[in-house]
This record gives C-alpha cells, sequence and structure tokens, in this order.
C-alpha cells in the first residue's frame, strides 16, 4: 500500500488571506520541485486544485520565498552538531595527514568537530562509496586525493559514479610526481636515465606503491612516451615502496614527492625530476620533466566534496573557509615541509582539473594495460 501523502492541513483551498494556510501550501507544492524543502509529499489532487483556481502566481512566489527563507536558516544553522570526514585511505598516509592538519583547523572554525573517519580499502572505492550513500544533510563529507575521482573508475565498473555522486567543495593542496633514483645508479639527469634504460631494456626495476597509483601511472606514461623497458616492483604501501628505492632492491621511484622527501634530503635518493609544469620551490635546481620529455605533466592533488545535493549554502560557505585556512601562514608552513602546496582552488575550478586528469590517466591507464575495456578508446 503507498504512502498517505495527504496533506496535513485541510484539503479545501485556502482563502488568499489565510497566510498560514498558503505558506503550509506552497512549502508542500515547492516540495515536488525542491525535495529538499519539504518532508511529506501532497497529493497531485491537491495541488491542482490549487492551480485551477487561478493561484498559480501567488503559489509560485510563496515557494520561491520558501526555498530562500528555509535553505538559508539551514545554513545559518549548520553545523550544530559533529560533521564526519570520510577518508578513503586508512590512518597515517600522506591524505590522512592533511585532511587531520584541515580537520583541526575546521573544528575551530565552527566550533563542532570534523571527525575524520578512515574508511580504506579497494584503492578507496569503499570510503568513496560511503560517501556518496551518506545523507546529504552537510554532516558528511569526503576528503581524498583525485586517484578515486579520476583513475578507479576507469580501471573497474564501479556502483556510483564518482563525478555524479559527489559535489566539489575545493581544491586545497596540490604537489608534483619526484623523479628519483637510487644514489648508485650512474646518471644525473633524465635524460641521462632515459639513455641509460634504452640501452639495458628490461633490467630497471621501479617500485609501485600500488596498482594504479600514481607511482605506477607515472613511470608507465614517461615509459610509454620515450619507448623504455622497465620492471615494475609493486608493493602493499608506500613504506616498503620507498625502503625498496633506499636499499636499491629497486632503482627507481616516480611517484608523489611527499612520500621520498626524507630520502631525498638526506642524500638516500636522488632527484632528477618533477612533474609540475614549473619548476619547483622548494627544489628550484631541478628541472621539470617537461623540460626533457615535452609537454609531460602529471600533479596531485587534495580536495573536499560532499553527497550530491547537499545545499549550496553549505558548500559555498564551506569552500569559503577551506580558502582561509589554505592561506594560513602555518598550514603553508606545514604542508611546505612535506614538499606540497596549498592552494585554494574552487569547485568549478576543481572540475576543469577533474576533467583534465581523467583525459590524462586514461591514457597512463592504458599504457599500464590497466584501462577497462568498457572506457577504452
Amino acid at each position: 500500500m503507498g504512502a498517505d501523502h495527504s496533506l496535513p492541513f485541510s484539503s479545501e483551498i485556502p482563502s488568499i488571506h489565510d497566510e498560514e494556510s498558503w505558506r503550509r501550501g506552497a512549502k508542500w507544492a515547492c516540495y515536488l520541485a525542491h525535495p529538499g524543502v519539504g518532508s511529506n509529499m501532497p497529493d497531485t489532487l491537491t495541488i491542482n486544485r490549487m492551480i485551477g483556481a487561478g493561484l498559480q502566481a501567488v503559489v509560485l512566489i510563496a515557494c520561491v520565498a520558501l526555498i530562500l527563507g528555509s535553505v538559508g536558516a539551514w545554513a545559518q544553522d549548520w553545523p550544530n552538531r559533529p560533521v564526519k570526514v570520510i577518508v578513503p585511505y586508512g590512518p597515517g598516509g600522506i591524505t590522512d595527514t592533511i585532511a587531520r592538519l584541515f580537520g583541526d583547523r575546521l573544528t575551530k572554525a565552527y566550533g563542532q568537530p570534523f571527525v575524520i573517519e578512515n574508511r580504506g580499502g579497494a584503492g578507496g572505492a569503499i570510503g568513496t562509496e560511503y560517501a556518496v550513500r551518506s545523507a546529504n544533510d552537510g554532516y558528511t563529507i569526503y576528503f581524498a586525493g583525485g586517484a578515486p575521482i579520476t583513475i578507479l573508475p576507469q580501471m573497474q565498473k564501479l556502483s556510483f559514479d564518482p563525478t555524479k555522486d559527489l559535489i566539489p567543495i575545493g581544491m586545497v593542496t596540490v604537489n608534483g610526481m619526484a623523479f628519483t633514483v637510487h644514489p648508485d645508479l650512474p646518471v644525473r639527469s633524465l635524460r641521462e636515465f632515459i639513455e641509460y634504460v634504452k640501452a639495458r631494456p628490461g633490467q630497471i626495476n621501479y617500485s609501485v606503491g600500488g596498482i594504479g597509483t600514481l607511482s605506477h601511472l607515472a613511470p608507465a606514461l614517461l615509459s610509454a612516451r620515450e619507448g623504455l623497458s622497465m620492471v615494475a616492483v609493486p608493493y602493499q604501501s608506500m613504506p616498503p615502496t620507498i625502503t625498496a628505492l633506499v636499499s636499491g632492491t629497486v632503482q627507481m621511484f616516480f611517484g608523489n614527492i611527499s612520500d621520498v622527501i626524507e630520502p631525498i634530503r638526506i642524500g638516500k635518493a636522488r632527484l632528477l625530476a618533477m612533474s609540475t609544469e614549473k619548476r619547483s620551490a622548494e627544489f628550484p635546481d631541478i628541472p621539470t620533466v617537461a623540460e626533457t620529455v615535452h609537454g609531460f605533466t602529471m600533479i596531485g592533488w587534495h580536495a573536499y566534496f560532499a553527497p550530491a545535493e547537499t545545499p549550496r549554502p553549505i558548500i559555498g560557505h564551506l569552500s569559503k573557509t577551506l580558502a582561509v585556512i589554505s592561506r594560513d601562514p602555518a598550514v603553508v608552513a606545514t604542508l611546505g615541509k612535506l614538499g606540497i602546496d596549498a592552494v585554494n582552488a574552487t569547485g568549478d575550478e576543481l572540475v576543469q582539473t577533474i576533467q583534465a586528469d581523467t583525459s590524462l590517466f586514461r591514457k597512463a591507464l592504458d599504457a599500464a594495460g590497466l584501462l577497462r575495456k568498457q572506457t577504452a578508446r
């Protein structure tokens, strides 16, 4: 038996002077076009009777006023309880570290706890799905790098579409990929490395911090561009991936600078190039990859999202707050020590980045043999 959609007040057409009835009637009329405003569905007959009486304009005006008033009040009161921040990876990694740095600032800014909830597994798919299935009331938001948004959907079939089921709030960090080698390898530049590998096809190994991660796709794409034959050695997490480079088990690592910055600083790894468009302020003497391999640029980033249909005023307010936090000198300094730049890109700018990255990683996944057939072109 269907739900009872009758109005919780008299079904008689209200008098034009009966303001309370009009307010309530407009609320339920509005719900038909904006489900987030009301909590019950009126029956179609009641709405038709109101329209049939020539009262469309009144209903429309009341509806607009109600939506603006209701959503505005909702955003003004938000948050009045803790907000969950879903991180689709386990604790201790760089995504978790950045999430906690910003989470502390958000807690101070809003006076309510922003609680980090780690839901790792399946390359980020488990946490991402949890986020997209969460209530769109502003009390669950999502923080991640680009992989679950731009890479994962092109590797495997998912039961959700992160580009449709999540609303971009804003990007807060960017970082380049560091092309590093073991110090014993007799090369001092990316060009020397390329020539060294070409003379030794299949003899050079590189460490991969998980199948389909940036440390897998960056060298795969570079190899395809330059015609290199190297062997990928996958690990389950980043610590053993970097240990393999430092110990000389593998000769090369090409991934997030934050993962390898300490070995670089203490001389346990040699930095040959950065994948950023411009030279890094942290390492101004290190050339970009594009200075050797024309047009090769690959950037990592972290950003906040919310479940689809989360009220726009909440999204807008969060975006502005994150922009302020990203300019905090203490936040900038903390991230700088990790080789990461703080940014305050808007949701619209984030959408553009996602679109560009999706195209770039389609090529990288194809080069790595990981592009699922349904998306191959």
